[in-house]
């Protein structure tokens, strides 16, 4: 037994210089994938902020690995300085965003859309509704409002309470009955 254990401290000591040294900063530094910075890079033209956590999840990769991986971005001028103090809670901003033409358009069309809504319906309000029901015998017959009229299901609604043995409210009668 003392004959093995000297063969192997003596196997050891002969690789010894054959192995590269290894520092304690290469020691505690995460490896992550290639393709890992890739994908990120790409995505840090669509996205805004960047979190360890989120990147961990999004690619596959342990938390000191994504932490990692943003320090190496954030040296590279993709990524702004990090921020946070726990290492899920860090993140950084990208430097490299671009926001999409197509986006960008289709934002400015929809709050264009949404101004000339806004417009018509204060208009609206000041004039108040242009319906003249004074020689109607029924003003919610005649009227040009945009709303349906619901006295046939107030009147189905009424008759399955009754069915079912309920009191509808005296409100519901007079709507139902109308």
């Amino acid at each position: 037994m003392h004959r093995r254990g000297f063969l192997q401290m003596l196997g050891r000591a002969l690789a010894a210089p054959l192995l590269p040294k290894v520092s304690v900063a290469t020691a505690s530094r995460a490896a992550y994938p290639t393709g890992a910075m890739r994908i990120a890079m790409a995505s840090a033209t669509s996205r805004v902020n960047f979190l360890v956590f989120s990147l961990a999840q999004q690619l596959g990769l342990q938390l000191g690995q994504a932490e990692q991986l943003m320090r190496d971005m954030s040296d590279k001028g993709i990524l702004g300085p990090l921020q946070g103090t726990t290492q899920s809670g860090r993140w950084a901003r990208s430097t490299i965003w671009s926001r999409a033409e197509a986006d960008a358009l289709a934002a400015r069309k929809i709050a264009q859309q949404k101004k000339t809504q806004s417009q018509t319906k204060s208009r609206t309000k000041k004039s108040g509704p242009k319906t003249d029901t004074s020689d109607a015998p029924d003003a919610i017959e005649n009227t040009t409002a945009p709303w349906a009229d619901l006295r046939p299901m107030l009147a189905h609604l009424y008759n399955m309470c009754r069915a079912q043995g309920m009191t509808p409210h005296p409100r519901c009668i007079a709507l139902a009955t109308g």
